[in-house]
């Protein structure tokens, strides 16, 4: 008698694996990126309609006021700065965004300024742009600014500056797809009765990778730089969004030294400020998370984070201390409106964290505690909003995106 042994069929075999790999993938899906997956798209994220909120606001829109990507506010001058372009030009050119259409660069990024107190007939706030005495052009992204001489009259201005690439021999252009940005740090100097940035210093280095923003110490030498990459260009680049990646700089303004200081715990590094209390605070666009960080005989030593469970961008500080952060509830709606910003606005959010009153005996955990300050469902007011800064002595918010063709103006109902 011969016994017959059945085989599995081919059909059988290949489904086994197909159903293993689906296997291993969910297992993978479940521990290491549903968190992130329902972070960046909000799953189950409720957005709350701008009229919950104690907000009356109004949009700016002109010409110099597109593009703007961060803004700074001086608190003393009461003047209001933005690093903008054309949205033709942030659209194709925006090396954070793996975006490298050389031809699209408008060669006309600006910092345009606003006097906050006096908004004028035209509603305008006496909107003007400075003039730059620089031999080149700018593509600028994130900045910094600080009062510097004695006397405190003079800003000194700190820029971050996507050049293209070129070849450093031969001076003919480089693929930026294959290279990425020639990415630098540019420093300007403004006198107080002057309108025209004077060039003191360009920074470049290896260890400024993808530089989102950057935030000046307290000394005005040291800056801290987020990367938001790990590579300048590249096939697998955007990976960082899903599963975290990027590194922080710290460079010297004097000797144009830097070098990577930090790359655990980093998730698509993006805004950064240097709070009140002179420690940096970093905000991570891929894990909803700001890190705090303090200057060391070690180095840069990370002491504390706050999560804020929201795709983050760009943080200010007002002058109160409190630090204000552009959120991004809606990711795939932030997409859509970076595609088409004329016709398309992203719901926006501002969240404020400040120190949380202690009592003997609390956890080190909860240092600070964080508040909703106004959000925008359905994009009536606000722009795609990528940075919002908090004016406590009037009780404003002014809000920018680097892919929205105005500005917004928010006066908070006492």
């Amino acid at each position: 008698m011969v016994e017959v042994i059945q085989t599995p069929k081919r059909g059988n075999r290949m489904f086994l694996a197909w159903a293993t790999v689906v296997l291993v993938v969910a297992i993978a899906y479940r521990i290491y990126l549903h968190a992130t997956f329902t972070l960046i798209f909000g799953f189950g994220r409720v957005i709350q309609p701008i009229e919950d909120f104690p907000w009356d606001c109004e949009r700016i829109q002109h010409p110099l006021l597109e593009g703007c990507e961060d803004v700074w506010l001086d608190h003393s001058s009461r003047k209001l700065y933005g690093a903008c372009t054309s949205l033709r030009s942030r659209t194709g050119w925006n090396p954070g965004g793996s975006l490298f259409n050389v031809s699209a660069r408008s060669r006309t990024d600006h910092i345009s300024v606003l006097n906050i107190d006096e908004p004028g007939p035209d509603g305008l706030y006496g909107l003007h742009q400075l003039k730059f005495d620089y031999p080149g052009d700018l593509d600028l992204h994130g900045f910094d600014i600080k009062r510097i001489g004695d006397q405190q009259h003079q800003q000194r201005f700190w820029l971050i500056n996507h050049r293209p690439p070129v070849d450093p021999a031969t001076g003919e252009p480089l693929n930026p797809r294959k290279v990425g940005a020639n990415s630098t740090i540019e420093i300007f100097d403004l006198e107080a009765s002057s309108s025209t940035l004077v060039h003191v210093k360009t920074i470049a280095s290896e260890a400024i990778i993808s530089p989102n923003n950057l935030a000046v110490a307290n000394d005005g030498v040291g800056i801290l730089v987020t990367n938001d990459h790990d590579e300048k260009a590249g096939m697998f680049r955007d990976r960082v969004i899903f599963f975290g990646g990027g590194s922080l700089t710290y460079c010297r303004s004097d000797t144009g030294s830097c070098d990577v200081v930090a790359t655990e715990n980093c998730s698509f590094p993006n805004g950064v400020v240097r709070g009140r209390d002179g420690r940096f605070y970093v905000s991570h666009s891929a894990s909803g998370m700001i890190t705090v960080h303090e200057e060391s005989d070690n180095g840069l030593v990370e002491v504390d984070s706050i999560p804020l469970n929201v795709p983050l961008d760009n943080l200010s500080v007002d002058k109160e201390g409190n630090i204000i952060a552009a959120a991004i509830p809606h990711s795939v709606g932030f997409m859509q409106a970076a595609d088409d910003p004329y016709n398309r606005v992203a719901a926006a959010s501002v969240f404020m964290v400040r120190d949380r009153d202690r009592t003997d005996g609390d956890s080190e955990r909860f240092n600070y505690e964080t508040v909703k300050v106004i959000e925008d469902r359905d994009a009536k007011f606000l722009p795609t909003t990528t940075v919002a800064v908090h004016d406590a002595q009037t009780h404003r918010l002014f809000l920018a995106g680097g892919f929205s063709p105005f500005l917004s103006v928010c006066q908070r109902r006492i």
